[in-house]
């Protein structure tokens, strides 16, 4: 199930970034008491009692801006508003109700989003009193917020979870197929690959950067099994994203790969492997999918085993967080080893969604406690008491522990290679919960 997605709009210097970075829990966003600063987007999953949405961080709006600037970011803003399920408004408690304000009120109410009136900088008592200006905007309701301090995020949270399945009802129903998602930069070959293996000349090829602009399923049968293909708009650079229908486009992008099980990453083999490329593969695994790096356009290249292991291992080197994806090298245009893909697909999928039994977590601790232990953490021994799974897609282990601070990142890296020896999960990445146990 696809999760929802929640836009934070505002004018500039209300807050937006530094609520975004409390609700994420990660400071994502530079916050700084400067007018404007945010003007690129930042996205993550957020969580709270067990529901999940998508929270996108929008730039200031200011209506009826001139600047090309903030009439851009107004634009785009605008249009993760037209993206989203439900609209957080963020108003500022230490000005009061302003001009731009109520042009603002005006424009979400005519996009008739579900909207929740959030007023910040309440930082107690005191301040309550002033929010009473905001009413003539909201004639429901207001939550005080302090989002420098996290006084009211609660109930806060509490509303948005209470309010997106009304309005995620209306999303369309998910197929049971396999649900992949084809991602990479534009013109990388992706609606080539989709025609290729569909037989059908379904999406528009152009040698044009972004000819695709949304994401558009594509059903496959392959072996009386049937694929759901997910073409998206290409991902451009930040520095590039000037033209608001390519910010459409990110935010598809980005819902595509909520909504998908499995990621084919398209990289340009002629190009080689770019900054750009790494930054797709890291929003692949940050919304914890499977992925199968494809290396398109082969017949472009030397085509030697040489090359191939040479490129494979720069991905592997930069992009070491995917060091368990499986690399296919590729022919879209020509149909080169294109069908290999179906059985990569089928792999990691199985491995996403495996369970390993809690006697075999057990035995398996056993054998790495003896193997090697964590660090002293402050002069004191660490141990792991014992591992359990508690989730798949993307598999979860808890790990119960005397001391959990003392896991460190390096030791945990170690765990993560030792699980994958023993019990595969190729392709998909692995999440760790640290709990601690007497």
């Amino acid at each position: 199930m696809k999760k929802p997605l929640v836009a934070i709009v505002g004018r500039p210097n209300v807050g937006k970034s530094t609520l975004f970075n409390r609700i994420v829990k990660r400071r994502t966003a530079i916050v700084e008491d400067y007018s404007g600063l945010t003007r690129d987007r930042n996205y993550a999953t957020a969580s709270w009692h067990d529901h999940s949405f998508l929270l996108v961080d929008t730039g200031g709006i200011i209506p009826e801006a001139r600047e090309e600037m903030l009439a851009e970011i107004h634009k785009q803003a605008m249009l993760a508003v037209e993206e989203a399920d439900l609209v957080l408004f963020m108003l500022d408690g230490g000005t009061g109700a302003i001009q731009a304000d109520i042009d603002l009120a005006r424009e979400l109410r005519l996009s008739e989003k579900p909207v929740i009136h959030v007023v910040n900088k309440v930082d107690g008592p005191k301040q309550e009193a002033a929010i009473a200006d905001f009413y003539s905007l909201a004639p429901n309701e207001l939550i005080p917020l302090s989002a420098l301090h996290g006084r009211g995020l609660s109930e806060l949270l509490d509303k948005i979870t209470g309010s997106i399945p009304k309005a995620a009802a209306t999303s369309a129903p998910e197929t049971d197929y396999p649900k992949v998602a084809v991602v990479g930069k534009p013109n990388s070959g992706k609606s080539t690959l989709i025609n290729s293996l569909t037989g059908k000349e379904r999406l528009i090829v152009s040698p044009v950067a972004g000819t695709t602009r949304d994401a558009i399923d594509t059903e496959c049968v392959y072996h009386d099994r049937t694929y759901l293909f997910i073409d998206t708009a290409g991902l451009r650079k930040k520095s590039r994203i000037d033209i608001s229908v390519e910010y459409y486009s990110m935010i598809r992008t980005l819902k595509t790969i909520d909504r998908a099980d499995v990621a084919l990453i398209m990289i340009d083999a002629a190009e080689g492997f770019t900054d750009q490329d790494q930054k797709i593969a890291g929003i692949v695994h940050d919304a914890g999918k499977g992925a199968v790096i494809i290396l398109n356009k082969w017949d472009l290249t030397e085509k030697t085993e040489k090359h191939l292991k040479q490129l494979t291992q720069k991905i592997r080197n930069s992009a070491w967080f995917l060091k368990h994806a499986p690399v296919l090298s590729i022919s879209a245009l020509t149909r080169q080893r294109t069908t290999k893909i179906f059985r990569l697909i089928d792999r990691v999928i199985k491995e996403h969604r495996k369970r390993i039994s809690t006697a075999g977590l057990n035995e398996f601790t056993a054998k790495v406690r003896a193997e090697k232990a964590p660090p002293l953490y402050r002069g004191a021994a660490v141990r792991i008491k014992y591992i359990t799974q508690i989730k798949t897609s993307p598999p979860g282990f808890v790990l119960f522990a005397n001391r959990p601070k003392g896991l460190t990142p390096a030791y945990l890296r170690f765990l993560e290679r030792r699980i994958r020896e023993e019990f595969g999960f190729e392709g998909t990445p692995i999440r760790f919960f640290i709990k601690k146990k007497e």
